[in-house]
């Protein structure tokens, strides 16, 4: 009700029917500058039937704080869902067609593309019995993900032992090595493969994960942006409850 109330009415309207929930979805992606928001319009109209009822929603989803973003895909997720396979399908091509377009991808576009694709286009997944143990390298990808996207320089200027910190936290948790994540692989698509591996874990083995992710977010005291966005894309893949701290977060505290 609080989240509803925050959101302009143009913006509630939209996301009751599945167009306008797509469009609010591809909104979401779509830079502020000029320039590249041009590119990216293009690239959805290209892609897409959503690129003039996306350019509607820009003056409206422009001005909500990045926290709001999982929030609103949330609602527009439940929207879509129903919806036919050809809706659904030409939603992700407009978001691949957004966050592709200035040929970089974000961990915010790379959380809203993973999470969308997931819950809109499932995957039969592999018989869940797999131990942490055997999925070492997989969860030391994601937990340096996690590290790296809640970490800011300290005054020194320097990341580096904030980062260590926090990998050491989860670490002990999941029954890592040290430096086991120090060394895992980071890049998206080494996300992306790592989380598909995890769907294989048994259910109380992806509870172990996710209390040795939480713990590598809240070592300093601060949930970021970044942080929530990858543990809500985390409990979604799994499938797998987020404690009540995340769940129960309030998208107008998140820091940047």
């Amino acid at each position: 009700t609080r989240l509803l109330a925050a959101l302009p009415e143009p913006l509630r309207e939209a996301l009751r029917e599945p167009d306008g929930a797509s469009a609010a979805m591809v909104s979401l992606l779509i830079a502020p500058k000029e320039e590249v928001m041009q590119k990216q319009l293009a690239a959805v109209a290209a892609a897409s039937i959503f690129a003039d009822r996306t350019r509607d929603l820009l003056p409206f989803t422009q001005g909500l704080s990045l926290g709001f973003h999982l929030p609103v895909i949330d609602l527009a997720l439940a929207t879509v869902k129903p919806a036919s396979e050809s809706t659904r399908k030409a939603l992700i091509a407009a978001l691949e067609a957004a966050a592709y377009a200035d040929r970089r991808v974000s961990l915010h576009e790379f959380v809203v593309l993973t999470l969308v694709r997931d819950q809109l286009m499932p995957k039969e997944t592999a018989e869940q019995a797999k131990k942490l143990a055997e999925l070492a390298g997989p969860a030391a990808t994601v937990l340096a993900l996690v590290a790296h996207a809640g970490t800011r320089a300290d005054a020194t200027g320097s990341r580096q032992e904030g980062v260590s910190a926090a990998l050491r936290e989860g670490a002990k948790i999941l029954g890592l090595p040290p430096e086991a994540p120090a060394a895992a692989p980071l890049g998206l698509e080494a996300a992306r493969n790592a989380l598909e591996a995890l769907k294989s874990l048994a259910p109380m083995q992806k509870a172990v994960l996710v209390k040795g992710l939480f713990a590598t977010v809240t070592h300093d005291g601060t949930i970021r942006v970044g942080e929530a966005g990858l543990m809500r894309l985390v409990g979604a893949m799994l499938d797998c409850p987020l404690p009540p701290l995340l769940s129960e977060l309030d998208p107008a505290s998140l820091q940047a």
